[in-house]
């Protein structure tokens, strides 16, 4: 059965070349499936080409579906908004980035505005004025107040949008990672630098908030959460007094991670790791004996890391003559081990797509150079696929570190320029070309060179240093 929506292969508003356009607009999402279309409409307008990605943090309803109909491209990625919207801005590679939530709504004149901040290419960062789409006259009293705050005070929330330049959102470090005000945080850095200026035009935001806790009660929240922060209370306290409008239970399993394992099979490609074949470049650098020792903790860590993801797992090895040596390294209790068989790496992985298959309805492919892939990833993975033909992860360098599919697709691997920072480009023109449906996932960073270590991954070069990593460290 084609997933709801796999007819629309990822692309970029008014036909823009990917990697080309000047715009990027980033819309994180959970559970949005009637507000997105309004918006999406709306951006269709716009008088210059962007690319539109919806950021998607495991909606249950129809939020992708509605996303891939308006024209945007997906990605799943972890939930939490902040995440979300650094994720996203990861992904575009567009000189400039417009965040907005997806129960705005833009009129003509801001549309023209921002392509005309766009094309001015100015420094500084820009947001519209508070406006909620509702006729009653409590909210105009609402606006009114947040004027007086952002003069007085600084505030400017997320919903009022932000349209900033790429390598000024890197230079203010993007968006805390902050249950709540993460908004308000960055736009106050803005606002110091005066880096920070309004945009003629309106975007309206939803009072859906408002109407569905009561207006008072709203309000009374807003000022105690505002209050708050003023006086230095952390964001992660401030959250717990804010609920969300979508809460999910605390021990809800991430989306995917429930899913039946007997239905994915999880591709984990290895070389023996064995002086002088594996980390070549990084060996450069620090030895061949260093090089090796950090692939085969990266090996373990990655096999460990994924065991309890929503899959089973085959690690693909090579040489053909290593079976042995890769059950001593990644452990003697894998259950499966098959050999790659010749040919470039292209031919391989089509050949072991093609051998899982007839025992799994999706098969997902990853290396061991990403230490950051684990049993979540591959979860939103796995869930990614139930929208989609393909799920991609993009890796910093040009590739990809992850590639899961419904069904075998070997144009996706064939003639492809492996080891070259064209492969991820290359893969995604073959997607659009086959008329497939595609869902990223988040940029991770493969360890390839000497410049891909982070401080807590060169630890790892001291043979005594225990074999852990955080996500944050990479």
């Amino acid at each position: 059965m084609v997933p709801q929506g796999s007819r629309n292969p990822p692309r970029t508003h008014r036909g823009a070349e990917r990697g080309t356009a000047a715009l990027g607009i980033v819309i994180p999402a959970l559970d949005e499936e009637e507000a997105l279309p309004p918006l999406l409409e709306d951006l269709a307008r716009l008088p210059i080409d962007g690319r539109i990605l919806v950021v998607d943090g495991g909606s249950r309803d129809g939020t992708v579906a509605a996303a891939r109909t308006g024209g945007a491209e997906v990605m799943r990625s972890r939930c939490g908004r902040a995440r979300q919207m650094n994720a996203g801005a990861t992904l575009l590679a567009t000189r400039w980035i417009l965040f907005l939530h997806a129960d705005s709504r833009l009129d003509d004149s801001a549309l023209h505005s921002i392509a005309h901040h766009v094309q001015r290419d100015g420094p500084e960062a820009g947001y519209f004025g508070l406006a909620i789409a509702h006729e009653h006259f409590y909210y105009r009293l609402i606006e009114g107040g947040q004027r007086i705050r952002e003069r007085l005070c600084g505030l400017v929330y997320g919903d009022q949008g932000l349209l900033i330049r790429r390598d000024r959102f890197a230079g203010v470090g993007g968006y805390p990672d902050e249950p709540i005000m993460e908004d308000v945080i960055l736009n106050r850095r803005l606002l110091k630098g005066e880096q920070l200026v309004p945009l003629a035009g309106k975007l309206t935001t939803s009072p859906r908030r408002y109407e569905e806790e009561g207006r008072i009660r709203a309000l009374l929240r807003n000022m105690r959460t505002i209050t708050g922060f003023l006086s230095g209370t952390d964001p992660s306290s401030l959250a717990r007094g804010y609920r969300p409008r979508r809460a999910r239970r605390p021990d809800a399993p991430e989306a995917g991670l429930d899913a039946d394992p007997d239905r994915t099979t999880l591709l984990v490609f290895a070389k023996a790791p064995r002086p002088g074949t594996v980390k070549t470049r990084l060996a450069h650098t620090v030895g061949e004996e260093q090089a090796t020792g950090l692939y085969r903790r990266m090996g373990r860590l990655i096999v460990a890391n994924v065991r309890p993801a929503p899959a089973r797992v085959v690690v693909c090895y090579d040489p053909p003559d290593s079976e042995a040596e890769i059950r001593d390294w990644l452990g003697p209790s894998l259950h499966r081990c098959w050999p790659q068989g010749g040919g470039d790496l292209g031919a391989r992985m089509s050949r072991m797509v093609e051998r899982a298959f007839p025992h799994a309805d999706r098969v997902l492919v990853i290396g061991t150079d990403t230490p950051s892939v684990d049993a979540g990833t591959v979860a939103r993975a796995v869930a990614a696929l139930d929208t989609a033909d393909v799920v991609i992860g993009p890796a910093l360098d040009g590739g990809y570190y992850l590639l899961g599919l419904r069904r075998p697709h070997p144009a996706l691997f064939a003639g492809i320029r492996w080891s070259t920072a064209s492969v991820l480009a290359e893969t995604v023109e073959r997607i659009e070309r086959l008329g497939l449906s595609a869902t990223w996932l988040e940029v991770e960073k493969d360890i390839d060179t000497a410049e891909d270590l982070t401080p807590e991954v060169k630890r790892w070069l001291e043979p005594d240093e225990p074999e852990t990593i955080s996500r944050a460290s990479l």
